[in-house]
C-alpha cells in the first residue's frame, strides 16, 4: 500500500518538527514520522532548551543570530514564542577573549537583541568559581531565554496535524532513492512515496544511511538536576572551566556532566552513574560563591545524547546536488536554538527542489558534503 507526500521528514525531535511544521503551514504535503512519541527520545527528551546568542565558532554564532530573529514570526510565533521564558544570561569567559566577545557584540547586537559587557560586582549571586582567582570577563544577554523543549515540539506536532501527516512510533525500515524526484520509504506495512526526503533523527541518521559516512559520531551529554539552597538568578556558563548552570526553578538548576561517552549509537553509550552525580554537584557549587559542596542535592541524572559532526557543526542541505535526500542532523546538543534557523533554510531549499530548480546555496558552509571522509574531533559546549 502507498501513500504519498510531497516531502517526508523522519525524526520528530525539535528540528524535524520544526522543518516539518514549517514546510505544512506553507502549503506543502508533509508526513512527519518518529520511532517514537514526538519530542521523547534523543536531544529533545531531555534538553534545558537555552537560547543564547554568541558563540566562539562565528558561523555557528550566525546561524544563532539568525534563528533567533526567526523565533517570533510565522509559524514559530505561536509555538517556539509560547515556549519561551525569558531570563537573561551570563557568559562568562577569560580576558584573552575580549577581543572575541567585543567583535561579537558589534556584529551582533540590536536594539531586539542587546549584548553588552557587565563587571563582576554587577552580578547578584554569581562570582568566581571556588578556589579560583582568576579574573572573568562577563558577558550578558538579557534577551536569552529557556525553552520547553517538549511543548515546542508538542505545538509544532499538532501544526503537522492539522495540515500533513504525523506518524510515531514508526519504524523506518529502508530508504530507497528510486531518482532525484522519487523516494520511496519501507515503514513495514506501508510504503511512503515522497519527492524528498528529511532526515533529522538527530543520533539515528546515520543509521538510516548505511551507504553514506558522514563521520557522524554520538555523544553523551549527561544533563543533573540539583537543587541548591540558593537562588539563581539566570542561566550562566563558565567557559573556562566549562561549567554551566540553568534555573529550572529557583532553586532547582540544570547542568552538564563532563563525564562524557562517544560511540556510534546511542545504545552503546554508558549510563549516567554515582560519578556522574558527584561531578555536577561540584560544577554547580563551582557556579557561585553562595553554594558550597554541601548544600546541593543532585535529583538525578538524565542520559542524554545526540550527534556530532567532525567539526561540530550541523549538516544541513542535500547529500548532493542530484539526492533527494535532505540531512538536518548533527546539532551537537544545540537544537533547540538553532531549529527555527534550520527550518527556514531547510524550507528555501526543498522548495527550490520541489520546482525543480537548483537550490541556492545560501549557507553552503553547513552542507553535508564538506564532511564526507573527515574523522571526528573532540569538542564539549554548553
Amino acid at each position: 500500500m502507498f501513500i504519498d507526500y510531497e516531502v517526508a521528514v523522519i525524526g520528530a525531535g525539535i528540528v524535524g518538527a520544526s522543518i516539518a511544521a514549517k514546510l505544512s503551514s506553507t502549503g506543502i504535503s508533509v508526513a512527519l514520522i518518529d520511532k517514537g512519541a514526538a519530542g521523547a527520545l534523543g536531544a529533545s527528551g531531555y534538553s534545558g532548551g537555552l537560547v543564547r546568542l554568541y558563540d566562539t565558532d562565528p558561523l555557528l554564532m550566525e546561524l544563532a543570530a539568525y534563528s533567533i530573529g526567526l523565533m517570533e514570526e510565522g509559524i514559530f510565533a505561536t509555538t517556539y514564542s509560547s515556549s519561551l521564558r525569558r531570563t537573561g544570561m551570563i557568559y562568562r569567559t577569560a580576558p584573552d577573549q575580549l577581543e572575541n566577545i567585543w567583535s561579537a557584540i558589534r556584529q551582533h547586537a540590536r536594539v531586539r537583541y542587546p549584548m553588552h559587557l557587565i563587571g563582576t560586582d554587577e552580578l547578584d549571586g554569581v562570582h568566581y568559581p571556588h578556589g579560583q582567582g582568576e579574573a572573568r570577563i562577563n558577558l550578558f544577554e538579557p534577551r536569552a531565554c529557556v525553552g520547553n523543549v517538549r511543548q515546542a515540539v508538542a505545538l509544532l506536532s499538532n501544526v503537522v496535524r492539522q495540515y500533513g501527516l504525523l506518524l510515531e512510533h514508526c519504524e523506518v525500515k529502508s530508504i530507497d532513492c528510486r531518482s532525484s524526484h522519487d523516494v520511496r520509504i519501507e515503514l513495514g506495512s506501508a510504503t511512503l512515496r515522497c519527492r524528498a526526503v528529511v532526515v533529522a533523527a538527530g543520533a539515528w541518521s546515520q543509521r538510516l544511511l548505511p551507504e553514506m559516512d558522514f563521520g557522524l559520531e554520538t555523544r553523551s551529554i549527561p544533563l543533573a538536576r540539583v537543587m541548591t539552597e540558593s537562588t539563581w538568578p539566570m542561566p550562566v556558563i563558565d567557559a573556562v572551566t566549562q561549567t554551566y548552570g540553568i534555573p529550572l526553578t529557583r532553586a532547582i538548576v540544570q547542568t552538564g556532566c563532563g563525564l562524557r561517552d562517544s560511540g556510534a549509537w546511542p545504545e552503546s553509550l554508558e549510563q549516567p552513574d554515582e560519578r556522574h552525580a558527584r561531578d555536577a554537584g561540584q560544577r554547580v557549587a563551582q557556579l557561585s560563591t553562595s553554594v558550597s559542596d554541601g548544600e546541593v542535592c543532585v535529583l538525578d541524572v538524565l542520559p542524554g545524547f545526540d550527534s556530532y559532526s567532525p567539526d561540530c557543526r550541523p549538516l544541513v542541505g542535500f547529500c548532493d546536488p542530484h539526492s533527494p535526500v535532505y540531512m538536518a542532523t548533527g546539532m551537537s546538543g544545540l537544537g533547540f536554538k538553532f531549529a527555527p534557523g534550520i527550518a527556514q533554510i531547510a524550507f528555501d531549499q526543498l522548495r527550490c527542489h520541489l520546482a525543480g530548480q537548483e537550490p541556492n546555496r545560501d549557507w553552503a558552509a553547513l552542507s553535508p558534503e564538506r564532511s564526507r571522509g573527515q574523522a571526528a574531533s573532540p569538542g564539549v559546549q554548553p
